[in-house]
């Protein structure tokens, strides 16, 4: 079965398995000066961008994906997606910038994880959800100062991947 990446953030593919994305929403905002005039209608001027934020929200099957997991990843195919998630929430607590790329190759810019939410359904007998919902809150940030460490890793992962 081929699986195909609908986005790619740092060493994280979030593909159709075993780390699933069905939803996404993107918010952009502006910030305006508000100018009060006496007599006058309010003005506003614009002083440039504000917050830029993507949520994706997923689900994974860990009973379901784990003998037929095919990631890439070491130590992430016997977790099918759980590992994904608490790889993630590391790079989230180390307050690790990554490239957010969609699947056709758009460069969304770079992002951290700000929040990431987990919710187990239809527990087993070893209290792991058969269905886990996820949610993870992207924020745009500048690009990171040191790209000596990040661009030899990325091209590597590329150069490996063809």
């Amino acid at each position: 079965m081929a699986t195909f990446t609908l986005y790619q953030w740092g060493p994280i593919q979030f593909q159709v398995y075993p780390l699933n994305v069905n939803e996404v929403d993107h918010s952009t905002m502006t910030e305006w000066a508000r100018k009060e005039i006496a007599g006058a209608a309010v003005y506003r001027e614009w002083v440039g961008e504000s917050e830029e934020q993507i949520n994706l929200r997923g689900k994974v099957f860990p009973h379901f994906f784990k003998r037929r997991s095919t990631s890439a990843a070491p130590g992430l195919n016997e977790t099918s997606g759980l590992g994904h998630l608490d790889v993630m929430d590391n790079m989230r607590r180390l307050g690790q910038a990554h490239t957010l790329v969609r699947g056709d190759g758009w460069h969304l810019g770079w992002y951290v994880i700000e929040r990431l939410t987990r919710g187990h359904s239809f527990l087993s007998a070893n209290g792991i959800g058969q269905q886990v919902q996820f949610e993870a809150i992207f924020q745009r940030v500048p690009v990171p100062l040191d790209n000596r460490v990040y661009f030899p890793w990325l091209w590597g992962s590329l150069r490996g991947a063809g």
